[in-house]
């Protein structure tokens, strides 16, 4: 959170790549009426604005107590491990999955290769406090990520767009055997 994931896919996508947010798709599956129920079930009505799921209500809730997240992983992350999987075989060419718990959700089974995307902390708090997440939030949602490890291809963010964009065209390249930006 924080490292510029999202920014790298985009620069991906630009290059021909097709990106699949996983966050959007975890935000369609809150959605499902089953997945409302069973949720409902197990933190209350109080995570509901009307009929939907209050994001930022079943946000607080998880972000301070481990189990429940994990409860909520339980529910969410098969459908949206399904839900992956089958635009993956229904895409052509190169599939790239923006996506931060990658490992937990079981898609790293679905790569061929693995980017992560870090940086330093004080860029990660910068970054997350121009979205205008509190510091209490930051501090939340990054110990709840401390078990994503770097694998494959790193890119190290702590730079501007232009030297971003010239890594990924590199690591795209290389990956690809293109000449893509030479």
């Amino acid at each position: 959170m924080g490292c510029g994931k999202s920014t790298v896919a985009g620069m991906f996508e630009e290059l021909g790549a097709r990106v699949i947010d996983v966050d959007r798709i975890g935000h369609e599956v809150l959605k499902d009426h089953s997945v409302k129920e069973e949720l409902k079930k197990l933190f209350g009505e109080f995570i509901f604005d009307e009929d939907e799921i209050d994001r930022k209500k079943l946000a607080k809730i998880v972000f301070e107590d481990a189990e429940k997240l994990r409860a909520l992983e339980r529910i969410v992350h098969p459908i949206i491990r399904e839900k992956v999987r089958k635009l993956i075989e229904d895409s052509t060419g190169v599939v790239v999955l923006d996506a931060a718990l990658l490992k937990r959700i079981g898609l790293d089974e679905l790569c061929d290769v693995i980017v992560t995307v870090k940086c330093d902390e004080e860029k990660i708090v910068e970054r997350l406090r121009k979205k205008g997440f509190t510091e209490k939030e930051i501090k939340k949602r990054l110990a709840v990520q401390r078990d994503i490890v770097e694998e494959g291809i790193v890119i190290e963010n702590n730079c501007d767009l232009v030297s971003l964009k010239g890594k990924v065209i590199d690591i795209y390249n290389r990956l690809l055997g293109g000449g893509v930006g030479e």
